[in-house]
């Protein structure tokens, strides 16, 4: 095996958000800033006794005894002949009770940044063992030292998928660490759905009932309609658009956020199932011109109607209470610029999304929306929405 390079891609909601927690499609795109994984064999010296991590958000390494860690996989392969994502279940259970045990090894409970560490380290521990003990090398073990060194481009519970892209890339090194394919064949298919399966159960380590559609959109790419429970439909965009990402810098709880949601949908529940009647109108309408958006020489109606959706979208999440005024800012400014934005993901804080033209760069007045938006303390990121997904190459 050679040492090798994993990128994998965060994701927006371009549109849907909230109501595709009651059924109703969501449109995801993977956006142009990801997670970089590096593998890296250490020297056989035959000395090797640990395998490392190195999470850079994180500022934190992790190590895993590698005699240990054998004889946690041999005393699951005594528990459960065969490991499949039908017992993962009792595989994570087995993974937290071994790490209940090496408290040394994993961080104490405390700060929200413990906590995220130490889901962090279960997420490795749980993804590892998953992949080699349903690696179809029989009796496969850790026996040459590596590290993995991991850093991102994703701001942390920001609503950019950094979890899922994490998973993914996570699931992706483990699963060519123990042979279920290779570099040159993990973008077939039932490849890439083993990623996405394997990157779903990170997912669950990171939010305990994840809806499936991060770790899916960011493993296959380009745009997804999702309805949850319902699996997901690819969105056969012709190019990638451009969009400008604006961090409100508004640090905000998901769960909380959705669980005011669900209050307002049980207090005006007709109100609020027409809203999210709107939604699910919204997406349809939606997909066909994401589709055909690139496909003339002239794209101006199509992307002045993608302009208006933005703007009716972004209307509707304020019609559920989801903005803020870090946000009701960015959009004020975007607004007077010329410029289409909306909340994407939980809202409340987080990120916006700008729509940008084709030729923004030669723009003038972008320059200026960018300079204001500093100005006004704002993270600015340019970047595309629906391009490239999962990619690994050697290093």
């Amino acid at each position: 095996m050679s040492n090798f390079q994993v990128k994998s891609p965060g994701k927006i909601i371009l549109h849907g958000e909230h109501a595709v927690v009651y059924h109703r499609p969501a449109l995801a795109a993977v956006v142009g800033l990801g997670t970089t994984l590096k593998f890296q064999l250490s020297p056989d010296d035959g000395d090797s006794k640990h395998v490392s991590f190195k999470l850079e958000a994180l500022n934190t390494n992790f190590n895993i005894d590698i005699e240990n860690f054998n004889s946690f996989l041999k005393h699951c392969r005594s528990k459960f002949s065969e490991c499949t994502l039908e017992n993962a279940v009792q595989l994570l259970e087995e993974v937290r009770t071994e790490l209940a045990k090496q408290q040394e090894e994993a961080p104490e409970a405390g700060s929200p940044k413990k906590q995220q560490m130490q889901k962090a380290f279960i997420s490795i521990y749980y993804l590892l063992a998953g992949a080699i003990l349903s690696s179809p090398i029989k009796d496969l073990e850790l026996k040459q030292s590596f590290t993995v060194t991991i850093d991102t481009e994703l701001n942390i519970g920001a609503g950019l998928g950094s979890s899922a892209s994490y998973g993914v890339a996570l699931a992706s090194a483990f699963l060519v660490f123990a042979q279920h394919f290779d570099l040159s064949n993990y973008a077939a298919d039932e490849n890439q759905a083993l990623i996405s399966h394997w990157a779903y159960e990170s997912e669950r380590v990171m939010h305990g009932t994840p809806s499936g559609i991060d770790n899916t959109v960011c493993t296959y790419g380009g745009m997804l309609r999702f309805v949850k429970g319902q699996g997901f439909q690819t969105v056969k965009n012709v190019r990638p658009l451009h969009i400008l990402l604006v961090d409100s810098k508004v640090k905000r709880s998901t769960a909380d956020i959705v669980a005011k949601v669900r209050h307002l949908g049980e207090t005006f529940p007709e109100v609020v199932n027409s809203i999210w009647d709107a939604c699910e109108s919204l997406v349809n309408a939606a997909i066909p011109l994401y589709e055909d958006f690139g496909t003339c020489k002239d794209d101006s109606e199509k992307f002045e109607k993608l302009e208006r959706l933005f703007q009716i979208n972004n209307d509707l999440m304020k019609a559920i209470g989801v903005t803020h005024p870090k946000l009701e800012q960015i959009f004020s400014i975007s607004f007077k610029r010329g410029f289409f934005s909306k909340i994407t993901g939980a809202g409340a804080g987080g990120y916006a999304i700008v729509l940008l033209p084709e030729n923004y760069a030669s723009n003038e007045v972008y320059w200026k929306l960018k300079e204001e938006l500093e100005g006004a303390g704002f993270g600015v990121y340019a970047t595309t929405a629906g391009g490239e997904g999962l990619r690994m190459e050697s290093l």
